[in-house]
């Protein structure tokens, strides 16, 4: 995997410093948001606006744009041509797919917008499309050259966005451990000022798991799942906001590590008793979980989607055993759903 070059500046980089050729594909709604991206993405000559969303993603749109997309880089160089990306997940996606296929690859630049973009998206180099309802099922490894974090633009989301960002930063420093952990487990306050100040190391954080496994094949990357199987139902049945879909299914896999004795009750009131416990998110005191069949149903339906399975009725599930020490064991889809049943009814019959 090529090394990507990491940039944390305080305003927009100067158009010409960004490559010798270039376009821009951006996220619409940015226009309107900020006065500075407005004056800054008019000094591009090539450019192209999308609406970002899963939509966006859609294959059955994906002609259309790529044939604009194509006309825009008419007279332009593959070796000197780089897409400028700025936006959230779903706009690095598709930018990030469109530079991988573009003159069979093409200089790639992400400008993550959003705190949860900036904070995981943005890194490791996955790019996709969705098929139908099932997401990611198109896509490449195709790491940026370079990814600038812009202080300006990420301060100008609303602060209910930096909480949203919270639970991937939360994940990485579960996985992590060490200081990373310590720092941020005695925060008092969630906002967009302490997001800046952990990015570089939530950042490098990530990065140290991907290099490990670039690409998927030793299944060591996959510990960045964590939180993600239970929370990816949450966020397709809740229609949550990811990165607080994450927070809930973080929650999860801790009281099912504690439940199946990887992680033991000391370890887990540990957790339980630092200062941003307070920010963590339970699914059961928020009435997310349900043991009525047609629920249950529903879930085992979202679970048996789940790209990660390693047969037709069973997945790699990411536990912890402490701060640092991720497990990742197979377990079966009813594994999960009895568990579901369990955390709804304990708290129920407490």
């Amino acid at each position: 995997m090529k090394k990507n070059q990491l940039l944390f500046i305080q305003d927009f980089p100067k158009p010409q410093d960004l490559g010798e050729e270039r376009v821009l594909i951006y996220d619409q709604v940015l226009i309107k948001k900020s006065l500075s991206f407005k004056k800054w993405q008019s000094q591009f000559d090539k450019k192209y606006a999308v609406t970002a969303g899963e939509s966006l993603k859609a294959v059955e749109h994906f002609p259309k744009h790529i044939s604009k997309i194509i006309d825009l880089c008419q007279n332009t160089s593959s070796r000197k041509l780089t897409l400028v990306v700025v936006g959230g997940g779903s706009v690095g996606d598709f930018g990030g797919f469109v530079a991988s296929i573009l003159k069979r690859g093409v200089g790639l630049m992400h400008i993550p917008s959003t705190w949860l973009s900036a904070l995981d998206s943005a890194h490791g180099g996955k790019t996709a499309l969705n098929v139908g309802k099932a997401k990611n099922q198109i896509g490449t490894f195709y790491p940026a050259g370079k990814t600038i974090l812009v202080k300006s633009l990420l301060m100008s989301q609303p602060e209910s966005r930096a909480f949203e960002g919270f639970g991937e930063l939360l994940k990485i420093a579960w996985l992590q451990g060490g200081t990373l952990w310590k720092d941020l487990s005695s925060e008092k306050e969630v906002d967009g000022n302490m997001l800046w100040r952990y990015l570089p190391r939530a950042i490098d954080g990530k990065l140290k798991i991907v290099a490990q496994d670039p690409e998927e094949k030793s299944g060591l990357r996959h510990i960045l799942n964590f939180g993600h199987t239970v929370g990816h139902i949450l966020e397709s049945y809740h229609q949550l906001p990811h990165g607080i879909a994450i927070n809930y299914g973080m929650d999860f896999a801790l009281k099912w590590s504690l439940e199946r004795k990887i992680m033991s009750p000391a370890e887990f009131e540990k957790i339980q008793s630092t200062a941003i416990a307070v920010y963590l998110l339970s699914p059961v005191r928020d009435e997310l979980f349900s043991a009525k069949a047609p629920v249950l149903k529903d879930f085992r339906q979202l679970l048996l989607s789940d790209k990660k399975k390693t047969s037709s009725t069973k997945v790699r599930f990411v536990f912890l055993k402490s701060p640092g020490k991720p497990v990742i064991q197979e377990v079966s889809v009813d594994d999960i759903l009895v568990e579901i049943c369990r955390q709804f009814e304990e708290d129920t019959y407490e």
